[in-house]
């Protein structure tokens, strides 16, 4: 017997009755854009989000210290395979009422190093497979605002008709 092989493409479903998305990500699909996507296809703007999966390279952010202060890193690349071990975020808007999401994770690499950050939107590409579950928030509308005096981009939740 011969097997054909199928292209396997992104597929989500949404369970409307307890406002929960589950799918995956096929490879090649960026990470946040991928979820992005989901969420648009589906009309969500508020959420929780946690996933778990291999990515082919990824591009994250830590947490720096600059002359005593709190700053993000530069960009850090794994240019490597990785298993995300745990993916975690949040659903909102920016400013301008785009979708936006902030998500952090842990993985390890072929080496077996432990490391996670805050995920990248672009550069942090599915490898096999990536599974996610979102919990739809209805009623909160996170919006992500630059929080003065740290000049940080925090996600600020509001009652919906707040927002």
């Amino acid at each position: 017997m011969v097997k054909v092989q199928v292209q396997r493409t992104s597929r989500s479903v949404f369970d409307q009755k307890r406002g929960i998305i589950m799918g995956y990500l096929a490879p090649g699909e960026d990470l946040l854009g991928g979820i992005k996507k989901a969420c648009e296809r589906h009309g969500v703007k508020s959420g929780s989000l946690s996933c778990i999966g291999s990515l082919s390279n990824i591009e994250i952010v830590q947490l720096d210290y600059n002359d005593g202060e709190m700053v993000y890193s530069k960009p850090i690349q794994w240019n490597t395979p990785v298993e995300l071990l745990s993916g975690n975020g949040f659903i909102g808007v920016d400013e301008q009422g785009d979708l936006d999401i902030h998500f952090h994770g842990v993985f390890v690499d072929h080496r077996k190093n432990v490391s996670g950050g805050h995920f990248l939107e672009g550069k942090t590409i599915v490898a096999i497979t990536l599974e996610f579950t979102i919990i739809v928030a209805e009623g909160i509308q996170p919006v992500r605002e630059t929080y003065q005096p740290s000049g940080f981009s925090l996600f600020n939740f509001y009652d919906e008709s707040e927002a």
